[in-house]
């Protein structure tokens, strides 16, 4: 299990890397293109768009994963630890049915938009591939949550250490 899911996170970086990585030349390109040649490509910012959406979704999960989601922990610092964990637990759980409901209604959103056939202004590429980003990420970041929930029940909070040395 462990390798599987060393295997996920290297993925998920890889991949950000890599969207990341195309944005910044195909931005760079488009501005050259633009400034130097006069004529820039019309479907630059439209992917970049894309590529963005889907930074961002991964880029969740890769926050849940490491822990670093913006939360307001006032009260767990201030309570003593078994209540301190029960609420840990209670927003983890929140959390992953949260994600449950983002990956269902993500699902349904892509369904809908593949069933119509939609496709984006400048690239003509089918509207649910750039749309996907939210179920898949959703699902990503349900599973990460569901690892942060038994790690704190199980009082294994360690053991998220060896994620640590990816990022």
């Amino acid at each position: 299990m462990r390798k599987l899911d060393l295997l996920v996170s290297r993925s998920e970086e890889v991949l950000i890397g890599v969207l990341i990585l195309s944005a910044s030349v195909i931005l760079f390109s488009n501005v050259v293109a633009r400034y130097a040649f006069n004529a820039g490509f019309a479907w630059a910012e439209e992917l970049v768009r894309y590529q963005i959406v889907w930074m961002v979704f991964l880029g969740a999960s890769v926050a849940a994963r490491q822990g670093i989601h913006i939360g307001v922990d006032l009260l767990i610092k201030f309570s003593p630890p078994a209540i301190a964990k029960l609420i840990d637990l209670l927003v983890h759980a929140i959390a992953v049915a949260f994600c449950a409901a983002l990956v269902y209604y993500g699902v349904e959103l892509v369904a809908q938009t593949r069933a119509f056939g939609q496709v984006s202004p400048a690239l003509q590429m089918p509207t649910w591939m750039v749309q996907l980003a939210i179920p898949v990420g959703a699902a990503l970041m349900g599973v990460r949550f569901t690892q942060q929930f038994f790690r704190t029940l199980l009082g294994r909070e360690q053991e998220a250490a060896h994620l640590e040395q990816i990022g």
